[in-house]
């Protein structure tokens, strides 16, 4: 029987990081994967929806290329192109993960992983057993599938989840997208881009319910302006899958209901966590609602057992999943690691312009008892945003703490946003104050000025507007 320090089930990006990184530390280490290395992330949902997002915007810029003096004639999207591109993207990267987990000595164990007991592990493929593995520390790290509610009629052709919008070789006349969360917007602007006829369903008054709303607002502005349609405050009541077109009925808050119709439906109401056939119930653990129960260590109510990503609660990020690995990965070798501060973990919608933040919402910190000072810098009177031309719309809300100028919250919306908000979860992870950042020295001419302007708001002394 084989025996390991550290035995993994999962290969995606909280379970492959956590093998590389424990097998650097010393550890004898074990991955248990099903299907292929890089997970949920790299296969059907972060990776391969970027890629399509980057064609999309690259046809777009096309499109617009006169303004920038440069004359293009006959430009239009070759959906298998999309494809091809995505796929050379997924492949070359799934390589890349195989190669370092080689390197890095990691026993990738290709099957369906089964506890039986606190240190006793199953590998299966389908009804056989191809062998029983002992372990001194388990993590669980099989992530999560798209949500699909029961009843509904999901037949992965006309109603679809995001795993198989994915692999849809043609562009839909009309597509109807239930859920205005950052899976669901993001479709919304791929295919509203391509020319299908979008309209998002969302039961919360807007869209990108848990951002900030004054950025939520402003992102439904600019998609609507492109030609995307937001029905908020509406609830999916059933979809009926006819021969020609799907009819979903939906219920206003108002109480009236409408039939709609689409050539597709895409469900982006969430994701569910991936334990079936787990064997989880050996274990006795504790759950919060459908996540696993786990403590600030990852650690869950059996000593020694593990649970990282999805499985383990939102928010559902693959940077949080590879950050709980490398923070399980330590603490197994017993060596320091400086913990998670949940308040300082970003997200990135990339629809174009992008949305990224770090920290608390406006709401959130008045609803925590904040005495806030809100600052806020326009994109348009950034040099940069001029020169690409793209983003205009955009800004940067930072709030602050009135007493003491501590950072709570970072929100964007521009072109390209993500890059930048790293570095405000770097700045509010060092305690750094309104001040510091606007005494900050920025590049020239270069997006992330806009931090530094934005804090010079927070005492109405900003330079440039």
């Amino acid at each position: 029987m084989k025996d390991y320090d550290l035995l993994i089930i999962g290969g995606g990006p909280g379970g492959y990081v956590a093998a590389i990184k424990g097998s650097q530390l010393g550890l004898s280490v074990g991955l248990v994967e099903r299907d292929k290395v890089g997970g949920a992330c790299l296969h059907r949902g972060c990776i391969p929806t970027k890629a399509l997002i980057q064609s999309t915007h690259l046809y777009e810029l096309c499109k617009r290329s006169k303004e920038y003096g440069v004359v293009t004639e006959g430009v239009s999207a070759d959906f298998s192109g999309f494809h091809k591109r995505k796929n050379l993207v997924v492949n070359r990267l799934f390589g890349g993960i195989e190669h370092l987990l080689k390197k890095n000595k990691v026993d990738l164990l290709k099957g369906t992983g089964q506890t039986t007991s606190s240190e006793k592990v199953l590998v299966r493929e389908g009804d056989k057993i191809k062998e029983e593995i002992s372990a001194r520390n388990i993590v669980i790290a099989t992530g999560s599938a798209p949500l699909v509610f029961k009843g509904l009629p999901y037949d992965k052709k006309s109603v679809l989840t995001s795993d198989d919008i994915l692999e849809l070789e043609d562009i839909p006349s009309s597509l109807l997208i239930i859920g205005g969360g950052a899976i669901g917007v993001e479709f919304a602007y791929v295919y509203n881009a391509l020319g299908s006829r979008v309209t998002v369903i969302e039961m919360m008054d807007e869209i990108l319910p848990t951002n900030d709303k004054e950025v939520g607002s402003a992102l439904r502005k600019c998609l609507t302006k492109k030609g995307v349609n937001f029905l908020t405050q509406t609830e999916l009541n059933f979809i009926e899958i006819k021969s020609d077109v799907v009819e979903t009925t939906v219920k206003r808050n108002d109480g009236n209901t409408e039939t709609l119709q689409s050539e597709k439906v895409l469900l982006a109401m969430g994701r569910t966590p991936e334990t079936k056939d787990s064997g989880l119930e050996a274990l006795n653990l504790e759950f919060n609602g459908r996540f696993i129960n786990v403590d600030e260590n990852m650690q869950t109510s059996q000593p020694c057992i593990y649970a990282i990503g999805d499985v383990s609660g939102p928010p559902l990020l693959a940077h949080l999943a590879s950050a709980q690995g490398m923070l399980v990965a330590h603490n197994i070798a017993g060596k320091d690691f400086p913990p998670i501060n949940d308040n300082t973990i970003p997200s990135v919608t990339y629809t174009n312009p992008q949305v990224a933040c770090v920290g608390m919402s406006q709401e959130a910190a008045e609803l925590e008892g904040y005495d806030v000072k809100i600052g806020r810098f326009p994109l348009i009177a950034n040099s940069k945003t001029q020169i690409m031309g793209e983003g205009e719309e955009g800004f940067i809300k930072v709030i602050t703490d009135a007493s003491s100028g501590e950072i709570l919250g970072v929100h964007l919306i521009g072109h390209e946003v993500g890059e930048l908000i790293g570095g405000m979860s770097l700045a509010m992870n060092l305690e750094a104050t309104n001040l510091e950042v606007s005494a900050n020295i920025f590049p020239h001419p270069t997006l992330s000025e806009v931090f530094a302007e934005a804090f010079h708001t927070i005492d109405g002394k900003a330079i440039h507007i």
